[in-house]
């Protein structure tokens, strides 16, 4: 991270919809036709992205972008002859790929795409393929993603409030029990990506009979331009976790603890109670507003998360 542009992350989950599959099963595959040339060299592949958003793998049922490269035997970047056809494939996971599956390294350049693949369902840990079916012999190349169920994108200014709300998540309901809302009353510094996934194989998240955890992730820089702070311990910025009443049940709001990871590590912890309504303490990086964290009328609970560094969290 750079001095003047700190990404913040926040991830904080409640229980997640019924029937989420917390392995992955093998898909069969295709068999890749034999190239007539021995290989030439590998593909490899470059980044995964969401097209509408920018984050990093995918969303469950939406556009998604695979750069993929030619390298020789060095693992130099390798310039194709002729146009290299490149296919992508399911190897590891429970969802099935629609949309534009294949892609072309044209000749005389060594990086192609295959952009418009989609996936059918969330999860972690999903593996895919890149294969050539046509042009260089390369040989495949695996790459292992985390599909989120929802995820949505804004552009913050420093000193312009802004609150993200994720449409494909709006309100806690039975069938998507949690849902984030990002306040920033001092703005951000570029890019805002919220989403929601799997607590699959990074937290064991609560559970209840069928109905597993999922992941809220927010991700925004918190410095200005100039590498200051935009928000302090006395003026910090909030994030709302709501989750529906069938997961989080009856009872106050300290009944339900939320566990955070400051680090971005792995390294998770519960989260601390706020020292007062709206303020973080001295020694806090975040904490739980419990004065702010509530049950609304229809009885879904919503907590209060106040932070000013890097964070993810999640109800254990």
């Amino acid at each position: 991270m750079s001095s003047t542009s700190v990404r913040r992350r926040i991830r904080v989950s409640a229980l997640a919809v019924v029937s989420l599959v917390a392995t992955l099963g093998l898909v069969a595959l295709n068999p890749t036709p034999a190239l007539s040339d021995a290989l030439k060299g590998s593909l490899a592949v470059v980044s995964v992205s969401d097209a509408g958003t920018g984050l990093v793998g995918a969303v469950a049922g939406q556009p998604f972008t695979v750069v993929v490269e030619a390298r020789d035997p060095s693992g130099a970047p390798l310039a194709v002859s002729p146009d290299t056809v490149v296919r992508l494939d399911v190897v590891n996971g429970t969802g099935t790929l629609g949309g534009t599956t294949r892609g072309t390294i044209v000749k005389k350049s060594s990086q192609g795409s295959i952009a418009g693949a989609t996936y059918s369902t969330f999860g972690n840990n999903v593996v895919l393929r890149a294969s050539v079916v046509s042009g260089l012999a390369l040989s495949p190349a695996p790459v292992t993603i985390n599909v989120a169920s929802s995820a949505v994108k804004a552009n913050a200014t420093p000193g312009s409030p802004l609150s993200l709300t994720d449409p494909g998540c709006a309100a806690p309901t039975s069938t998507s029990p949690v849902c984030g809302y990002l306040l920033l009353p001092n703005g951000g510094n570029g890019r805002v990506l919220m989403s929601v996934g799997s607590c699959d194989t990074i937290l064991d998240c609560r559970t209840d009979g069928g109905t597993t955890a999922r992941l809220v992730t927010a991700e925004v820089s918190l410095k200005d331009a100039n590498g200051a702070p935009l928000y302090t311990p006395a003026a910090p910025a909030t994030f709302i976790l709501a989750c529906d009443k069938v997961l989080c049940g009856q009872g106050g709001v300290t009944q339900f603890p939320v566990t955070i990871d400051v680090t971005n590590t792995g390294a998770f912890q519960v989260l601390s109670a706020c020292p007062a309504k709206g303020v973080l303490g001295a020694d806090q990086t975040a904490c739980l507003d419990t004065v702010q964290s509530k049950r609304d009328n229809a009885g879904d609970l919503y907590s209060y998360v106040l932070f000013d560094y890097d964070m993810r969290g999640s109800y254990p």
